[in-house]
This record gives C-alpha cells, structure tokens and sequence, in this order.
C-alpha cells in the first residue's frame, strides 16, 4: 500500500486501526478511495467489554464488517469462541471468516474483521442486520447481539459473458464469464468432460490490464464456492482501457489418481496419487493424520486437501476440524471426523494438491 493511501485511510475518523487489514488488495483500496466503506458506529457494552461495529462492505457476494472489542482493562485473557450474522430473509450459504485477535501486547483495544463470502449473489431487500459474537474475557462468557443498519444500496455486479475455450497441457476448459463485484471478481469456469486430468486449483488466475497492473487472488488463494466460479481481487472501480485474464499455472492430477481411498481401521491408503508423497501417520475411526514429507519443492503447500468423505455405503462423513502445520519440514494434516459411525473404506475427493501443469492463457476482457 502506497504512504499516500495509508494516510487517507488513517484519516477517516476510527479507520486507522483497520489499515493492515486492507493493504495489497487493490479492490478494498479502491472501495474507501470511493466511498464505498458504510460508517456505522453502532456499539454494546457487557461486563466491562465494548463491542463496535465500525463500519462495513455489503455486496451481492458478501459483507465485510470491521469492528473494534475495547475495555478499560487489558485484553489479554479475550478469545472469540462463535460469530453468527442474522437478517430477517435469512443470511445465504456462506464462507466465513474472522481471524484471531492478537492479544499479546496486553492492549484495551483490538479492531478486526469478519467476512461473509455468500455461495451464490444475493440482494437484501432490507439492509439490518444483527452481529451475534460470544467471547470469552477475564474467563467469563459473554454473548453480544448488535443490530447495525446499512443505508446506501448496493452497487449491482457487472457480466461480461465470454463463453472463451482455452488449453493448457492439452487440458481444455471454458471461461463461461466474469462478474465484477465491489468486493470481489467471479469467473465461471466449466472444464471439458474429454480432459485426461482434474484440475484442483488456479494458482495464480488474475486479471491484468493494459499496463500489466495485476489485480491478485483473493488473500488466501483463489477460492472456489462451488466447483466451477473462482474469485480474484476486484477492480469494479477502475475503468482500464483493457483488460485480461491470465492463467499460468494449475493444479492438476490425473483422473484416477484424483480420489484418496483409505482404511481408517487398518491405517492404510488403497488408493490415490501414484507419486507416493501422502502418507498415513496415524488413523482411527474418529480422524485420520496425513502427512507430506517430501511434496518436490512444495514442502510448504499449506491448502486443506480433502472434501467430504463419502463411506463403502455411500454415507457422507464430514471433516470437522483440520489441523495445518508444518514440522521438520513435514506437512502435516490431522483432520477430526463429525461421526465414527461409518464403514470402511472412505473416499476423500482431493481438493488441493502440488502437483502442476502450466502454459499461457491471456483472455481480453470487455467491460460494458
């Protein structure tokens, strides 16, 4: 983020808090260049802890609310346990995020964010809300529930319909079309049923106009609601004289190395990628422990690998928890079922995996 940027951020009364969390995405920078950040200043004080909801992103995509937890005493001891968004017509299907809160200077006052990635686009004929956060602070409970209100209407998304084929690797598939939202960019991909391998991932999907300024993947990766729409930073406020999407590299295996099969009693992988890079360090009918000791290059490939498992009669098992670290150079991912009851063998679709195909792809893009 440029010094200038900073500043002009800095300057809206309580935004200075929130500065770090909107650099290097040029699509948040060019929501507060044009005053599309709400303010709303609505609070709740319990037990000697203030919760305010600053202010807040609503698109058809989803809503980024930015809020500040603040007490006369230090927070040292504060911890999130649950956030829940309500709306009278139902919040959509949605990817959350809300981070942790970095406690460990003791200060009174923390500012963060929680974001709602809706699965499909949706417009709230009504923008209330209430934010539910239970917390935990000085080892008590505390459950705030804080309604705030969005006044100005949400600016519509923007299609540019493409129906473009395109190769990689002699891997085909169609980028169908690309939404431009405040917050984000969507592009609808379908892949050719005839293609020899799965692709799991875009690494580094993005768009690029004339100059070659690029508009990155979202923070932490390009992320895919859905199998086939993936989302990119957004430049809903620029007007380039042209645009692109450019696609180099993808993760990508071969069809029938593309499903784990395992045996959670017997701790023994029957089938999946044929390099041999995942190995079963420990495995029960309650959780399973793989690990990556040699991922080529990659030993630091941090995605989650695994979808919901699907059991010898058909029953879906859902992971939980997944736990993601790297130790001694091993990547290790220790994953809780929701359910033991369940028969052997589980079939895990993969969802991420280091191994790669590249070339060129360079599609123009035209904004109406």
């Amino acid at each position: 983020m440029s010094p200038a940027f900073a500043n002009a951020v800095a300057s809206i009364p309580g935004m200075e808090k929130f500065v770090d969390l909107i650099q290097f995405d040029k699509g948040l920078e060019a929501i507060f260049k044009n005053d599309y950040y709400q303010k709303v200043d609505a609070s709740q004080t319990k037990n000697g802890l203030t919760l305010t909801i600053d202010g807040a992103i609503l698109d058809e995509t989803g809503i980024n609310i930015y809020y500040t937890l603040k007490s006369k005493d230090k927070l040292k001891s504060l911890s999130i346990q649950k956030v829940d968004l309500q709306h009278e017509e139902g919040i959509p299907p949605s990817g959350i995020s809300y981070g942790g809160i970095d406690v460990d200077d003791n200060p009174k006052e923390v500012a963060n964010r929680v974001m709602y990635h809706f699965e499909s686009p949706v417009q709230f004929k009504d923008q209330s809300f209430v934010l539910d956060m239970d917390v935990t602070f000085q080892e008590k409970p505390i459950s705030f529930s804080l309604p705030f209100e969005l006044k100005e209407n949400v600016k519509p998304g923007k299609t540019v319909i493409l129906n473009e084929e395109v190769e990689i690797e002699s891997q085909k598939f169609t980028i169908k079309e690309i939404t431009i939202y405040p917050l984000r960019v969507a592009v609808e991909v379908a892949f050719d049923e005839a293609n020899t391998k799965k692709i799991l991932q875009f690494e580094d999907m993005r768009l690029e106009d004339e100059k070659g300024e690029v508009w990155g993947s979202i923070m932490n990766g390009v992320t895919a609601m859905g199998s086939e729409t993936y989302f990119l930073q957004s430049n809903y406020f620029e007007q380039p004289e042209k645009l692109y999407l450019r696609i180099n590299k993808l993760q990508a295996l071969d069809k029938d190395e593309a499903t784990l099969l395992v045996d959670t009693e017997k701790g023994e992988i029957l089938d999946g990628p044929k390099d041999g890079k995942l190995q079963i360090l420990s495995a029960s009918k309650a959780g399973l422990h793989i690990i990556m000791p040699d991922a080529g290059g990659d030993q630091y490939h941090s995605y989650d690998i695994l979808s919901t498992g699907i059991d010898a009669d058909g029953k879906e098992i859902y992971i939980s928890s997944t736990g993601m670290y790297m130790e001694e150079e091993i990547r290790h991912w220790d994953m809780t079922f929701e359910t033991t009851d369940y028969t052997n063998p589980l079939r895990f679709e993969l969802t991420n995996y280091p191994n790669y195909i590249t070339g060129d792809v360079k599609v123009k893009v035209k904004v109406k």
